[in-house]
C-alpha cells in the first residue's frame, strides 16, 4: 500500500504541474482514507488518463 500511496502523491504532483495548483482542489476521486489498494490504483488511472488526454477532470461546484 505504501507504494501505491507514493504513486498516487506523484500522479497527483504531475497533475497539479499539468493543470494548476487548484486543480484538485474540488475533484472527489476516492475516500482518502480508504485501505482499499483498488481504490487507490483505479484513482492513479483516472490521474494518468486525464494528464495523457490532456484533459483536467470535472471539479464539484463550490
Amino acid at each position: 500500500m505504501k507504494y501505491l500511496r507514493r504513486e498516487l502523491n506523484q500522479v497527483e504532483k504531475e497533475y497539479v504541474k499539468q493543470f494548476g495548483e487548484d486543480s484538485l482542489n474540488r475533484v472527489i476521486l476516492h475516500d482518502p482514507d480508504t485501505k482499499d489498494k483498488q481504490d487507490v490504483q483505479d484513482t492513479i488511472d483516472i490521474l494518468k488518463e486525464a494528464i495523457a488526454k490532456n484533459k483536467p477532470l470535472e471539479q464539484v461546484p463550490e
